[in-house]
């Protein structure tokens, strides 16, 4: 009924817990470290249950397993970013056109009617550009490209105009206006900071929800994984933390 994805537990777990409240903060001069939330744990504790219960799937959500599982009808349910859309589409290969729909968050993880955030882009104009002010002006105007943004699968920031959801993408998603689902989750984020280097304890947080798919460790171990090494990233990055 549900997708446990080893590969995407940076994000999955950080999303969803941190729809609940933010695992970083500053105080004064220092980072303030806490990735033990009510949120946290009740995240680990929805994610065990479906492991415990075989209830959930654990392929990679970027392996051909992942495709195959939907092409062949084994999964109803999963929770994913709002640019998977035309993803997943693809991944289904036309299984299920008409079935699926897309909804908010449930509050399975004590986060109320908040949403978390999972990946995202961005766009800027680096220190040293020769044309900084053209640089922005083209920057202004690619962020307001709404259909063409669209099309990549992007819950665009940009006001100038309202996301229409494709026609192709309608018909997969039951006749559904994803597009205005997705700015109903767009508009309810919670705040949620990522320190710098991240990525390294995203890749710890990986490893370890791997291990939590075989059995070999527990969901809350991520968490215990993302304290350990957020403190270690700043640390080595000569930030100071506050413990």
């Amino acid at each position: 009924i549900m997708t446990f994805q080893p590969d995407e537990g940076m994000m999955t777990m950080s999303g969803a817990s941190g729809a609940s409240g933010a695992w970083y903060k500053t105080e004064g001069n220092a980072w303030k470290v806490d990735t033990q939330t009510a949120g946290s744990k009740a995240v680990a504790k929805v994610y065990q249950q479906l492991l415990d219960d075989k209830s959930a799937l654990t392929n990679p959500r970027w392996d051909p397993s992942f495709d195959a599982s939907i092409n062949k009808g084994q999964l109803i349910g999963t929770v994913a970013a709002a640019w998977e859309a035309p993803l997943f589409i693809s991944s289904a290969g036309g299984t299920g056109k008409g079935e699926w729909k897309v909804a908010q968050l449930p509050d399975w993880f004590g986060n109320g009617t908040k949403t978390g955030s999972d990946g995202g882009s961005g766009v800027a104009v680096l220190k040293g550009s020769k044309h900084p002010a053209e640089a922005m002006k083209f920057l202004d105007w690619f962020n307001t490209q709404v259909p063409d943004l669209v099309s990549q699968g992007l819950v665009v920031a940009a006001t100038t105009e309202a996301a229409k959801t494709p026609a192709a993408w309608s018909e997969f998603f039951s006749n559904q206006d994803i597009m205005a689902e997705f700015k109903k989750a767009n508009d309810n984020m919670a705040s949620f900071n990522y320190i710098p280097g991240f990525s390294a304890v995203g890749s710890a947080m990986n490893e370890t929800a791997a291990k939590a798919a075989t059995g070999d460790a527990k969901v809350s171990d991520i968490f215990d994984t993302a304290q350990t090494t957020s403190v270690e990233a700043l640390k080595n990055a000569k930030l100071p933390v506050k413990e």
